[in-house]
This record gives C-alpha cells, sequence and structure tokens, in this order.
C-alpha cells in the first residue's frame, strides 16, 4: 500500500477465556471460584492447574506479578454459523446452523490454550460438511434431509472440537435461507400446481356427474320404455276384447295396428291441443289406399267447415245460411262447386270451405259403396 495510508486492521478474536483477579486487591492468592466457571492459574506464566468453584488458595503472590487467573465458563453455549452454498438446480442457500457446545472439564486447559479463535474454527468444520453436502442436492431435497446433514455435522465436529478441550452437544441446520424472489417463485409454481390439480378434480367430477345423469337418463328411457310397451299391449288386447265381443273370432295383426295407431292420433291431437303455445299444421294425404288418412283428412275438413259454419252464423246476426247439397259426380271426375261463378270473387272463402266439404263427402261414399 501507498505509504501514509493506514490498513484497517482485521478485528480481535474473541477468546473463550477472560482474566480474572483474586479477591484481595493487588494480589491474587485468594480466589473464590464461581459455580459456573473454573479458572486455569498460571505461576509467572506456566500452567500450574484448574480451580474449580468454591474458595481456593492459588499461591503466594505480589501485586499480580507471580500469579495470573484465566476463567473459562461451563455453560452449554451456542454458535450460530451461516453457510452459503449452491444446490444442484442453482439456487442460492444461506444455511444457519446453530451448534451448542461446552468446555469438558478434564480438558479445560487445551480451551485455553489451543484455539485462538472457537468461531473460526466451528465456521471451517461446518461449512466443509455444508458445502459437501447441499450442492448434491435440490433445494426440495436439502429442505427434507436437514436432519440428516444435522447428524453429519454432529458426527464431523464432535471427534474433531473434543481434541480442543470442547464438547459439541448437539448440531442443528436450524434454516436455509432463499432469495424472496425465489421463494415467491416457488410458492407461484405450487399455487399453479394447485390450481391444476383442483381444475383436474373438477374436471373428473363433471364428468361423473355426466355419466351418472346419463345412466340415469338410460335407466329412465328404459323403464319409460317397458311401461309404454306395456300399456300398448294392454290396449291391444282391450281392442281386441271389445271387437271380438268375447266371441271365438280373431282379429287380424294389421286390424290391431291400424287401431292402435288411430288411437294414438288422436291422443296425440289431444296433447298437442292441451298447450296453448302449440302450432299444428295438418297436410292431406291423397292416397286412397290408405284408409286410416281418408278417414282422418275427412274428420279434419269436416271440423273446418264445422267451425267456419259457426263464425258464419255468429256473424250474421244468428240466422244460419243454407248449405249446398252435395252433387253426385263421377269417382274419377273432380268435384264441381255449386256456388255461382259470379260471387267467386266475394265468396272465396265460402266457395273453399263448401268445397272442402263436398270432397270429403264424396269420399266417404265412395268408401261406403266400396
Amino acid at each position: 500500500p501507498a505509504a501514509g495510508i493506514a490498513r484497517p486492521r482485521a478485528p480481535q478474536a474473541r477468546a473463550m477465556y477472560a482474566e480474572e483477579r483474586g479477591m484481595i486487591p493487588c494480589t491474587n492468592c485468594i480466589i473464590a471460584v464461581p459455580q459456573d466457571k473454573v479458572y486455569t492459574v498460571e505461576n509467572f506464566g506456566s500452567f500450574i492447574g484448574i480451580k474449580e468453584p468454591g474458595l481456593s488458595f492459588a499461591g503466594p503472590d505480589l501485586c499480580g506479578l507471580c500469579v495470573s487467573l484465566k476463567s473459562l465458563s461451563t455453560r452449554v453455549e451456542q454458535h450460530i454459523v451461516e453457510i452459503a452454498t449452491k444446490t444442484k438446480d442453482n439456487v442460492f442457500v444461506k444455511a444457519v446452523v446453530a451448534v451448542q457446545m461446552g468446555v469438558r472439564l478434564e480438558n479445560a486447559q487445551d480451551a485455553v490454550y489451543k484455539l485462538d479463535n472457537v468461531r473460526e474454527q466451528l465456521e471451517s468444520y461446518v461449512s466443509n460438511v455444508v458445502r459437501a453436502m447441499i450442492p448434491a442436492l435440490d433445494l426440495d431435497e436439502a429442505f427434507v434431509k436437514k436432519e440428516v446433514m444435522s447428524g453429519k455435522i454432529q458426527e464431523v465436529l464432535g471427534p474433531q472440537m473434543s481434541e480442543f478441550g470442547f464438547t459439541v452437544h448437539h448440531a442443528l441446520v436450524v434454516d436455509l435461507k432463499v432469495n424472496a424472489d425465489v421463494v415467491r417463485a416457488m410458492n407461484e409454481v405450487n399455487r399453479q400446481n394447485r390450481l391444476r390439480e383442483a381444475s383436474i378434480m373438477a374436471s373428473e367430477a363433471e364428468k361423473i356427474r355426466t355419466v351418472r345423469a346419463a345412466e340415469a337418463a338410460a335407466d329412465a328411457k328404459d323403464l319409460q320404455g317397458q311401461g309404454i310397451a306395456k300399456q300398448r299391449a294392454a290396449i291391444i288386447e282391450g281392442l281386441r276384447a271389445s271387437i271380438s265381443g268375447g266371441d271365438e273370432s280373431q282379429l287380424s295383426t294389421e286390424d290391431i295396428s291400424a287401431l292402435l295407431l288411430t288411437t294414438q292420433y288422436f291422443e296425440t291431437l289431444r296433447d298437442i291441443g292441451t298447450r296453448p303455445t302449440c302450432k299444428t299444421y295438418y297436410l292431406p294425404n291423397e292416397d286412397s289406399d290408405d284408409l286410416d288418412a281418408q278417414i282422418r283428412s275427412g274428420l279434419l275438413q269436416g271440423q273446418v267447415c264445422l267451425e267456419y259454419m259457426n263464425s258464419m252464423s255468429g256473424a250474421g246476426g244468428g240466422s244460419r245460411r243454407p248449405q249446398p247439397e252435395p252433387q253426385q259426380q263421377d269417382m274419377d271426375s273432380p268435384p264441381r262447386s255449386s256456388t255461382p261463378p259470379r260471387r267467386r270473387r266475394h265468396d272465396h272463402g265460402n266457395e273453399t270451405a263448401e268445397q272442402q266439404a263436398q270432397q270429403a263427402q264424396q269420399r266417404q261414399g265412395r268408401q261406403r259403396g266400396s
């Protein structure tokens, strides 16, 4: 360093012992040792013995020139050691190790005269063990294996510190300090994992609910189908019994199917009619071979005509308008209207209803004739 610039001095290490004085001023010949301490006695700088708690005579002394005293605490002391290192997944941590140790009375001389700074010696041994174990572990494993590291540290420190007159009672890894940003990141990772597990469990629950609902719907449909089948079977038996009248005549399958379809048709019309928001469109079937369709078409057309006549009679003050007689025509020729041509322009709606009524009556006549 440049001349005139003072170099900072390293701080003096704190020794484990302390200088003591005797009970009588200006002499150390008579001493009283406290219960939690032991004194080492030196005569002209040479160690001559250990004085345990109580009143003792250290030797002839003149103003402290002959006898000097040093005290050691027999209490168990705890030393906190912090070691910075890196884990296997490149996370920098600071391991906090608490070492609890005390002086061995039989080796108190070594505790006073062998070590200059106990703390530095502890840091060296603890750092050697911690930096050999943590870099081989991930961060999660390091937290899990703190007990293993504690046992390893105590195993190494015990024999080493016993050579210097100390007994290591416990060596505990009390904490692994991680940077706050790393802690937040780890918490966020755990949070996202928990959210993912919660989403998976919610999806599984929804899947189970959906499957159970589908199974319940399938069972309901199955039972409903069985009920409908039993209902139709009962209807068929009732129709067969009512038509046969108790005799031995048997109805064909086609006759029973036609009756059943007609019954279901009218039941459907009844169900539709009970719903106020329903609209029904009737599509007539002109198939001459379909007797059921002709019956339904005739009934519907007759109902339309009846409603129209009721509305016309109500509009005309209660007078009922006579309806034209149906004309006999050839079965292959189209029906002719009895309305005069000059009134078709004004009574087009009347003509349509009358034609429908005539066509329905003609079809019924043809069916009776056949």
